[in-house]
């Protein structure tokens, strides 16, 4: 192999890992993009999830004011009659 198909080899070979390297480049650059994207989803589930268990304390509160008041009214002899 003379010296001028060795210097070509080697370009060629250096022309293939610099391809290689611009896919993985973008491959990271897709990969940056989705993570964003799961913060973004995480924080919004966060979110949701924080709503969801006050409105799950305010419906449990209200339940137990009901059964305060039906367990008063049970008691209370006088309102039923019959």
């Amino acid at each position: 192999m003379t010296d001028s198909e060795k210097i070509d080899l080697l370009l060629s070979e250096m022309q293939g890992m610099k391809s290689d390297m611009q896919g993985m480049k973008s491959d990271i650059q897709t990969l940056n993009q989705k993570v964003t994207g799961l913060e973004k989803d995480m924080v919004d589930v966060k979110s949701n999830l924080r709503r969801l268990h006050r409105d799950a304390d305010f419906i449990l509160d209200e339940v137990e004011k009901v059964h305060e008041t039906l367990d008063k009214h049970k008691e209370d002899k006088s309102v039923h009659t019959a």
